[in-house]
């Protein structure tokens, strides 16, 4: 079977999901050192059964692609001010500069 990977999926979701082992995993999709998925990559489940239906997130506590998107959301407010002070130092220099 085919399965195409998601945001948050990792190797060991994905194994642990289908009931396969990750060195299964690496070995019939052919991956190679680092391992690394990325979204929309199609990977083959070696496996007979049917698929488990994906665990659903504990409520109240964000899941692994919801604290990155948290944390990205930060760092963005972090680089839009750094990018407003900049903007006023560099106001501030071009009124000090005689035209």
């Amino acid at each position: 079977m085919n399965y195409r990977v998601q945001p948050g999926d990792t190797l060991n979701a994905i194994a642990a999901r289908f009931g396969v082992t990750v060195e299964e995993l690496i070995r019939v999709n052919n991956l190679q050192f680092p391992f690394q998925l990325f979204i929309g990559q199609n990977l083959f489940i070696p496996t007979q059964r049917p698929p488990r239906p994906p665990v659903p997130p504990v409520p109240g506590r964000p899941g692994n692609v919801e604290r990155r998107l948290n944390r990205l959301e930060q760092e963005v407010n972090q680089l839009q001010r750094q990018v407003r002070e900049l903007d006023r130092r560099v106001d501030r220099l071009e009124q000090r500069r005689p035209r």
